[in-house]
Formats: structure tokens, sequence, C-alpha cells
């Protein structure tokens, strides 16, 4: 029998923020075996992060553990907070929120070297460069002397990765470590952070939303719903012979239902994007991100965007939305028989970020929050921006008894629905969504996929939507446009395109999509 690395008996968590103390984690009874791969599923607010954090004596502020007890065997006399970077390591979610933005990444992979190992810089560099090679960033150019904020999402999260990693633990934590990754990477860090834990025979906790992943990667899996383990069993079995009404309910989930949007009628473009042209860099280390990128969307229509991590996603976004300079091109958006060449931001042009989040200011009210943007267009009057509020709250299905609460105090899906409000509050007709249900459970998915389907035939929107997911593109959109190193290499409607791909590249990257593989049944 394999020694118990973790024990967790009888663990309760409660909140005490609000004027009731609340119970997060309820009565939790959960083990972890040496050299086994675990898995942690269950919807958006479910408590799984919590989970993970209680593991590793990391508790945010107002939360404490009310009941039972956790222990572990890597060293009974020391206490878990000592062993965070030595015995246990964890990879969160949102990479942006855990790399220090002052710092290069040289800078942090030798701070936690020197401190776990004793390296001198030198040998700290090298280990560095080592696993930079490791998780495929080894072709980005500068990339131990870049800061967070000049890399892709993609390329944070394997980062976070080598960072996790190169500490050499016993336990791993894996919070949803694949959420802004593409298929074609998500399998390579996967492999990568499998094949290392077989090796050096680590224990590996993943949590995520991916069933097919979990069931794939993991030995077993536990399943949390409302704050209490509902289910652990085998992850070969466990949802094929599961009698749990909640179990049973993710695997009819993973079931795609087709698209109901209503297809344009052709038109004059409302948005027209000519010839964009970014690099980032100087010299030897300049980097083409988008090498004249040309597309064009019409009046209530989605574009998808797909390509891997790195291909220049989220750099077009943020040129496209003029939050970024590019360094030539034209951006026209047509309005009322004129266009303009937008070189400024737009009110027309919204924007639904993929981290909810980093992009709500923690310190605001959601109240301020969706208030802010009516405010500094120069409304004054108090009853016209809460009447607007309340529209949009009742639009995104939000209840009117979250405007006091803080962004940290909701769910994942709640504040995804608060970032799509604030995107809506100044009425634009383009709204640019990046990877916006990529860290959502498959149910939480599944609404935000219905509400924003409905207020775009409500209100005629024009989205371009980019996502690592082709299960979701495939469901969204009219036209798909693949970017590849900063060019887009395909573009035509989205069966045309998914179908009947013309490009290698594209028939590589939908290959290696499980919506089309579908390799692994669950």
């Amino acid at each position: 029998m394999s020694e118990i690395l973790y024990k967790i008996k009888n663990m309760t968590i409660s909140s005490c923020l609000e004027k009731n103390p609340s119970i997060i984690l309820d009565n939790i009874n959960l083990n972890i075996k040496q050299g086994e791969n675990l898995g942690l599923i269950g919807e958006t607010g479910s408590g799984k992060s919590m989970l993970a954090s209680a593991l590793i004596d990391l508790l945010p502020r107002g939360c404490f553990v009310s009941g039972g007890s956790t222990t572990h065997c890597f060293d009974s006399f020391t206490r878990i907070a000592k062993l965070r970077g030595v015995k246990v390591s964890i990879i969160y979610q949102d990479p942006m929120q855990s790399l220090n933005p002052l710092q290069t990444i040289e800078t942090q992979f030798t701070i936690v070297l020197m401190k776990r190992f004793g390296y001198d810089k030198k040998k700290a560099k090298k280990q560095a460069l080592e696993w930079i090679h490791k998780v495929c960033l080894h072709e980005v150019p500068g990339i131990l002397g870049r800061f967070p904020h000049q890399l892709s999402g993609g390329q944070m999260q394997r980062v976070m990765i080598a960072l996790a990693m190169s500490v050499e633990p016993k336990f791993i934590i894996a919070d949803e470590i694949t959420t802004g990754l593409d298929a074609y990477i998500k399998t390579e860090i996967l492999n990568l952070l499998f094949s290392l834990q077989k090796d050096l025979d680590i224990s590996v906790l993943l949590i995520s939303h991916d069933l097919i992943c979990v069931q794939k990667y993991c030995d077993r899996i536990a399943v949390l719903q409302s704050g209490k383990i509902v289910k652990v069993d085998n992850a070969k079995t466990i949802f094929d012979k599961s009698d749990n009404a909640y179990v049973t309910s993710l695997k009819k989930s993973l079931k795609r239902r087709p698209s109901e949007i209503p297809k344009p009628n052709p038109q004059d473009p409302i948005l027209y994007v000519k010839d964009l042209y970014k690099t980032y860099g100087r010299k030897k280390n300049a980097v083409l991100a988008l090498n004249g990128v040309t597309f064009e969307i019409y009046k209530g229509e989605t574009l998808g965007v797909i390509g891997e991590s790195g291909s220049g996603k989220t750099t077009l976004l943020k040129t496209t939305l003029n939050i970024m300079k590019r360094d030539s091109g034209e951006i026209v958006l047509f309005k009322d028989q004129t266009k303009n060449n937008l070189t400024k931001p737009n009110r027309k042009i919204g924007a639904v970020f993929q981290d909810s989040r980093g992009s709500l200011n923690p310190r605001m009210t959601i109240y301020d929050i969706l208030g802010e943007p009516l405010v500094l267009k120069g409304v004054k009057e108090i009853k016209t921006i809460k009447t607007k509020i309340m529209d949009m709250l009742e639009k995104v299905h939000l209840s009117f008894n979250i405007l006091d609460s803080f962004p940290g105090q909701l769910s994942g899906g709640q504040r995804q629905r608060v970032s799509i409000a604030r995107a809506l509050m100044l009425e634009p007709s383009i709204l640019l969504l990046d990877e916006p249900t990529s860290a959502l459970d498959i149910y939480t998915r599944r609404k935000i996929m219905e509400l924003l389907k409905e207020i775009q035939t409500q209100n005629n929107l024009s989205y371009i939507f980019i996502s690592h997911d082709l299960g979701v593109i495939s469901e969204v959109s009219d036209h798909i446009a693949v970017l590849y190193k900063g060019n887009i290499i395909e573009s035509g409607k989205t069966n045309d395109v998914l179908m009947n791909p013309s490009h290698d590249y594209t028939k590589n990257l939908i290959d290696s999509s499980v919506w089309m593989t579908k390799k692994t049944s669950i």
C-alpha cells in the first residue's frame, strides 16, 4: 500500500468576512498518496482553490480552519509553511498575479534557486535556462531578461510551471495550470509534469475544469460540490459507474450543443483592420508579434481567432483596442456612413478579458466598478447611473445584492458577468473577448456562453472571440482566423476552416484538440 502523503480528516474551513460566518469547506475527508496523481474537479466557487490553499497553510485573510485537521509525512516536526518551495510547490492559475512585475524572469529564478539549493548566480542562471528549455520557452529571444508583462499569458504560465518544478518538490499542487495554453502546449506541459512525477515519484494534485485531461492523467478523482467531497473514485471509472447526480451531470455537460447564433446578412463591415504590424524589443531582440494582419468583421457576427500561445492573439486584441501602439496599419471603424481610422480607445469597442480578477479593481465595489465608465463619460446624475447599473445587472442575470461586494468576494462566474456588464455600460457595437470562458468550469462556461449569445442577439453586437478551445470557437463563431507567429495563415467560414483546413498548421492544431480527436472518452 502506498504511503499517505497528506491526510485530511473532517476539515472544515469557515469565513468571517461577512456578518454571519459562512462555511466554505465542510467536513472534508481526503487522503493523498505518495507518488499518485489526484484530480480535483468541481464547479466555480465549490472550494477547490481554498482546499489547495489549506494544504500549504496559505488561507486568505478572514478564512480559518474551524474543525478537523491536516497532517503530512514530510517531517512531522516541521510546519507546512516552512516546507513551501522546498517539499511542496504550487502552480497557480493566474501567472500575472503570481510573478513579480518589477523583476525579470532571470531574477525571479535566481532568487528561488539560490534560496532552495544555495546556488551562486551563475549556476542558478544555468539551471534556469535548463528549465526554460524544458517548458519550450528557449526560442523566445531574451526570455530571461524580460519582465512578466512582456510575455504572453501562455508564456507566463510556462514560466510559473518551470519555477515551481525547478525546486524539485515532493508534492505539486497544479491549480488550473493549462487554462491559458493552446492544445499543443497544454499536452506538452502536462506530459512534462507527469513524466517528472513518474521519474521523481512526486505526488500531484491536479485541479482542473478539463474533465478529459483529469481523467487521462490522474489515478483518482475527487469531486467537490458546494464545499463538500461528493465522490472519490478511480479516474477511469468514476464517470461510468457513478450514481451521484452531480457527477452524472458533469459527464452530460461535456456534450456541446450546436450554435444558435443567427448568421448576419451580407453588408458593409463594421470594423476593418488592415496591414497591422507590431514589434516588441529592439535590434537582435526584436520580435515581430503582428505581421501585416488584415481582417474585417460585420454587424452581428462573431469572428473567432485561434492560434497557439505566443502567436499574437492578445497583442492583436490590445492593438485593436488602441491600448497598445501599433507600428503601422489601419483600424477603421464604420459608423453612420462614415469611417474613422482609430488611434485612441473608442467607446464603441469594448473588451472582456480572460482574467476577471486582475481586470477588476479589487478596492472598488461592484457598484463603483459598473458606474465608473459612465462617470468617465461625464454622466453626473446619480439616479441615471443607478438605473443603468440595475438594468445591466438584470441583463447579465446577477443579483442586486452584489453591488456592495468587492471582486474578491465573488465567484469566477460572477466576476466574469460583472466584466461583461462593465464592457456593455457604454453600449459598444463591438466586443473583444479574450478567452472569456477558459478559467471557468463547464457549468459556468455554458451559462456565460448562453449569456453572450443572448446579449449578441438582443443588441446585434459583433464579437471578436479569442480562444484556445476549438469547441467553444466552433460553437460561437461565424468566421475563423488562424493566427500563427503574427500572421493570419488561414481564414474563412467556421465549418470550412475546421472541417477542411488548407494549411498544415491548422490541421495540426485541429488534430491536437480533444474537441476533434475525442481519443479519451468520458
